[in-house]
C-alpha cells in the first residue's frame, strides 16, 4: 500500500507541474456585466463562512475566488456603472454566476445555486434556511428522513439508499470516525451546522468509508452582526429545548460559539405506545474560530456533547415497569484546518483532528432477566415459544444445538467503551481551466478501550461449567480486550471538461487498515477505480454514467473471539474465529437532471453488488451491537427528486420518490453471531423499505416570518409478522407523516415559532417483529417557542 500511495503522490505532483494555473477546493467564479457588456476593474466581494474576500474583474469582466468551502455566500459587485448583489448557495462542485450592474438599488436580492448539471442525480444542498426553518430542524435524524431514498429506522437511525445506516459525515473537511456501535441517538447536533452538501451517489475518489450517503457539513457560521442569539422551546412530553449563541470579532478572527440543551419524557421510539422510562437529555457545546490571512485562513472547531437515555420498558411483553436500563453517550470532536491559497485557482489544505467517543450502558440485572425469560417462553411472533429451562440445558458437549436462539437466554449488560481517533489529512486541488486535479491522503490512529460485563440469567449453560459449586447462579462473561487500528487512504482524481458538452471524472483511491487485539492481528486493503461520464446539455440538464468500486471497513469495536465463543457455546463448540471482513462493492449508476419550468428534476438509478456485505447483530435484547458479514448483498434503487423555487425565488418546494430493493445472502460470520442454520438464499434486509416519498415547502414572507411543511410516506420495513413462507417479504408499517411550522416575526430580531410533528397522529410501528425490535413512532406533538437575534442574510 505504501507503493500505491507513493505512486498517487507522484502522479499528483506531475499533474501540478503541468497545470498552468491552480484551483481551490471549491471555486466561485463569474462575470460582471452592464447592459450586456463585461465590466473591467469592478470590485467584487464574497462574504460567508466567517470570511470576507475581495478581488477585481479582469479585462473580460471575469473574477474568481479560490480557497472557499461549500456554503452560503453573499457576492457583491460595484463599479462606476452601478452595483449588484446575489446570494449563492454553493455546493462542492462550485458555482459560476453573472452579476448584472444596475444604477438603481433593488429591494430584493437574487438567489442562485450551483448548476445541478455537474452534480449527482439526487444530490441535495441543505441550506441554513432549511436547517432553521424546517419543522424537522431540531433533530438531525428528522432532517435526514427528508432526503431522497431515506427510510425511517428506530431511535434515530436512518437508512438511506437501501444501506444499513452507512452515512459518511465530513465536518469542515474532516471525515468523522464512527468507531463505536450505536443503535440509538445521533452524533451530530443541527445547532452546530450551517450548510450540508448531500452527495447521494457517483462518488469521486476523494470520498471513502461509508457510502449510503455523504454529508459534507459546514459548521455554524456568524451572521455578521456581533452579539447574542438564542431560542427557547417547550412542548408535549415535557420537552424543553434551549440554545444560546454568541459571535464577535476576536483579534483578527471571528468567533462563533453556541450551547444547546434538550430534555424530554419521550426520547426514544418505545416498544409499547406508552412505555414508561423514556426520559432523555442532550447537552451540546460548540465553538468555531476563523482567522483569515489574506486569501488563506486558519479554522478551529470544537464540539462536545453528552446524551443520556432511559431505555423504554416493554411492559406489554413481560418487562417490569420498574426496569432501570440506561445509556450515556459523550462525544468530543475538534479539528484544526489550514487552507493555503495558491494563486487564484488553487489551495492546499492541512487538517488535524481528534475525536473521543465514550458510551456507557447500565443494566438492571434482576428485571433484565425477568424480561428475557418472559420473551423466551412467550408464543411467537413476539417470543420464542420456549421453556423456562432451555437456557440451562442449551449446551451439550460435542453437539450443536440448532434450536438455540439469540434470545433463548436472558442477559443484562454493563459496558464502558471509549474510542479515540487521531486523524491527519492533506488535500490539494489544481485547475488548468480544462482539468481539475485533486489529490490527498489520510492517516487515522484509533484506540478502542472497552469493558463488557454480560451477565447471563440464573439457570444458564455456563455456570455448571465454570462455577460448578453454584450451577444455578448467574454467570458473567467479561471482555476487556482493547482494539488498536490504523487507517490509511490516498486518492487522485481529475475532472476533465471536454468543451461545453462533456465532462469526464475519473480517479483512483487506495484504502487500507490494520486492526489488532490480544487475540487477533489482521489487515485489509483495496484499490478503488471510479469513472463518471457526463453529457451536459445546459447548466440545468445533463445525463451521466458512473462505475465505481467502494471499500467499507467494519466497525473497530467488537467482541473478542473468547467472549463470542462463551456467549454462543451451544451453537459454537470451538473458539470463534475473528472473521469480520470489510465490505467491497461494485456500483453502477445512471442519472441526470432535467429542467421542468423553473424547477429541476433529478433522476438516479443505482445497482450495488456487494461482497461481504456488512450488517449488525446484538447480544439478546441488550444495547451491545456489532457488525457481521453476509457473503453477498445487492441493492437497487430508483429515485426522483424535484425542487423548485417559488414566489420570486424567496421560497422553495421539493418532492422525492424512491423504490428500493435490498437483499442479503449467506450469513458468514462466526464472531458473536454464528450463522449455523441461517437462511442461505437471498433474504430482504431488515432495513429494506420498497417505496418511499417525501415532500416539503418553505414560504418566507416580507415581515421576516415563514411557514413550512414537510411530509413523509414509507411502505414499511421488513417484518417477520407474516406466515413463515413470506418472512422478510412483508412490510410493517405503511405510514404517512406531516409536520408543520409557523414563524411569526415580532420585530427584526424576535420570532415566535409554533410546530406540530405528526399532524395526522399516525400511530404506527417503525419496526415490528424486526431484527431492530418493536418500536412505535411518536404521536402528535406540539412545540412553541421564541427565537431572538439576527438571522443570517436577514431580509432575503
Amino acid at each position: 500500500m505504501i507503493r500505491a500511495f507513493m505512486l498517487l503522490v507522484c502522479l499528483a505532483q506531475i499533474a501540478a507541474l503541468s497545470s498552468p494555473a491552480v484551483a481551490a477546493t471549491t471555486i466561485l467564479s463569474g462575470t460582471v456585466v452592464f447592459n450586456g457588456q463585461p465590466v473591467a476593474g469592478a470590485v467584487v466581494s464574497v462574504t460567508g463562512n466567517n470570511l470576507r474576500q475581495i478581488t477585481q474583474t479582469d479585462a473580460r469582466g471575469r473574477f474568481a475566488f479560490s480557497n472557499l468551502s461549500q456554503g452560503t455566500y453573499m457576492v457583491e459587485a460595484s463599479a462606476t456603472a452601478g452595483s449588484a448583489a446575489v446570494r449563492v448557495e454553493m455546493a462542492t462542485v462550485g458555482a459560476n454566476i453573472t452579476l448584472h450592474l444596475s444604477a438603481k438599488q433593488l429591494g430584493t436580492i437574487t438567489v442562485t445555486r450551483s448548476a445541478p448539471a455537474r452534480q449527482g442525480g439526487t444530490d441535495v444542498n441543505i441550506t441554513e434556511q432549511a436547517l432553521t426553518k424546517s419543522p424537522s430542524s431540531g433533530s438531525f435524524p428528522q432532517l435526514l428522513i427528508q432526503l431522497p431514498g431515506a427510510a425511517r429506522g428506530a431511535n434515530g437511525v436512518v437508512h438511506i439508499n437501501g444501506d444499513h445506516g452507512d452515512i459518511n459525515y465530513i465536518v469542515d473537511g474532516v471525515p468523522i470516525p464512527q468507531e463505536l456501535n450505536r443503535d440509538i441517538g445521533s452524533e451530530f447536533n443541527p445547532n452546530d451546522v450551517s450548510y450540508i452538501d448531500v452527495l447521494q451517489g457517483a462518488y469521486p475518489a476523494m470520498y471513502g468509508g461509508k457510502f449510503a450517503s455523504v454529508l459534507d457539513i459546514n459548521t455554524r457560521t456568524g451572521t455578521g452582526t456581533p452579539g447574542v442569539s438564542g431560542a427557547f422551546y417547550g412542548g408535549t412530553y415535557g420537552l424543553f429545548d434551549g440554545s444560546l449563541g454568541y459571535e464577535n470579532k476576536v483579534g483578527a478572527g471571528s468567533l462563533v460559539a453556541a450551547v444547546r440543551g434538550v430534555m424530554g419524557d419521550r426520547t426514544l421510539d418505545p416498544p409499547n405506545p406508552e412505555s414508561p422510562h423514556n426520559q432523555g437529555s442532550n447537552v451540546n457545546e460548540f465553538a468555531r474560530y476563523t482567522v483569515p490571512v489574506g486569501d488563506n485562513y486558519l479554522n478551529f472547531i470544537i464540539s462536545n456533547s453528552l446524551q443520556t437515555f432511559q431505555i423504554p420498558n416493554d411492559v406489554d411483553n413481560g418487562e417490569p415497569a420498574s426496569t432501570d436500563d440506561n445509556e450515556t453517550q459523550a462525544d468530543l470532536f475538534s479539528a484544526l484546518e489550514l487552507r493555503h491559497s495558491i494563486g487564484t485557482r488553487g489551495a492546499l489544505t492541512y487538517v488535524m483532528g481528534y475525536k473521543n467517543s465514550h458510551i456507557q450502558d447500565f443494566g438492571d440485572p434482576s428485571n433484565d432477566w425477568t424480561y428475557g425469560e418472559a420473551l423466551n417462553v412467550t408464543a411467537p411472533p413476539y417470543g420464542n415459544g420456549g421453556t423456562a429451562t432451555e437456557c440451562a440445558t442449551a449446551y451439550t458437549p460435542g453437539s450443536i444445538n440448532t434450536s438455540y436462539l439469540p434470545t433463548t437466554c436472558a442477559f443484562s449488560l454493563f459496558s464502558d467503551r471509549t474510542a479515540k481517533d487521531y486523524l491527519f489529512k492533506l488535500d490539494d486541488v489544481l485547475d488548468s481551466g480544462v482539468h481539475t486535479v485533486r489529490w490527498g491522503a489520510l492517516y487515522d490512529i484509533t484506540n478502542v478501550a472497552k469493558l463488557y460485563n454480560i451477565i447471563l440469567q440464573p439457570g444458564n449453560f455456563l455456570a455448571p461449567l465454570y462455577t460448578p459449586a453454584t450451577p444455578n447462579a448467574p454467570h458473567a462473561v467479561v471482555d476487556n480486550a482493547p482494539n488498536d487500528a490504523d487507517t490509511e487512504a490516498a486518492y487522485l482524481q481529475d475532472s476533465w471538461r471536454m468543451g461545453n458538452t462533456y465532462q469526464l471524472d475519473y480517479g483512483l483511491r487506495s484504502d487500507s487498515f490494520q486492526i489488532r487485539s490480544t487475540e487477533f492481528d489482521q489487515g485489509f486493503a483495496m484499490l478503488s477505480p471510479r469513472i463518471k461520464l457526463t453529457r451536459i446539455f445546459s447548466p440545468q440538464a445533463s445525463v451521466y454514467l458512473f462505475y465505481g468500486r467502494f471499500f467499507t471497513p467494519f466497525s473497530f469495536e467488537n467482541v473478542s473471539p473468547t467472549a463470542a465463543y462463551l456467549l454462543n457455546l451451544p451453537t459454537q463448540p470451538t473458539l470463534a474465529q475473528f472473521d469480520l471482513k470489510p465490505q467491497r462493492d461494485s456500483v453502477y449508476e445512471l442519472g441526470g437532471h432535467l429542467p421542468l419550468g423553473s424547477g429541476n428534476l433529478g433522476l438516479r438509478i443505482m445497482q450495488k453488488n456487494a461482497t461481504d456485505l456488512i450488517d449488525d447483530t446484538q447480544v439478546g435484547v441488550t444495547a451491545l451491537h456489532q457488525d457481521i458479514n453476509y457473503q453477498l448483498g445487492r441493492i437497487a434503487t430508483q429515485t426522483a427528486f424535484f425542487q423548485q423555487p417559488i414566489f420570486s425565488n424567496r421560497s422553495t418546494f421539493y418532492v422525492t420518490l424512491n423504490h428500493t430493493y435490498s437483499e442479503n445472502k449467506g450469513c458468514e460470520t462466526q464472531l458473536l453471531a454464528p450463522c449455523f442454520g441461517s437462511p442461505t438464499n437471498w433474504t430482504p434486509a431488515d432495513h429494506e423499505q420498497r417505496w418511499g416519498s417525501t415532500a416539503g415547502v418553505l414560504i418566507n414572507n416580507n415581515r421576516g416570518g415563514w411557514f413550512s411543511m414537510d411530509g413523509e410516506y414509507g411502505s414499511g420495513l421488513s417484518s417477520g409478522a407474516c406466515p413463515p413462507t413470506t418472512i422478510g417479504y412483508c412490510k410493517y408499517t405503511p405510514h404517512t407523516i406531516f409536520n408543520v411550522e409557523d414563524g411569526v416575526a415580532l420585530n427584526g430580531n424576535t420570532r415566535v415559532v409554533g410546530r406540530i410533528i405528526n399532524l395526522l397522529n399516525d400511530n404506527f410501528f417503525v419496526t415490528y417483529i424486526n431484527a431492530q425490535g418493536n418500536h412505535y413512532y411518536t404521536p402528535r406533538t406540539f412545540t412553541v417557542g421564541v427565537e431572538f437575534g439576527p438571522q443570517s442574510f436577514s431580509g432575503l
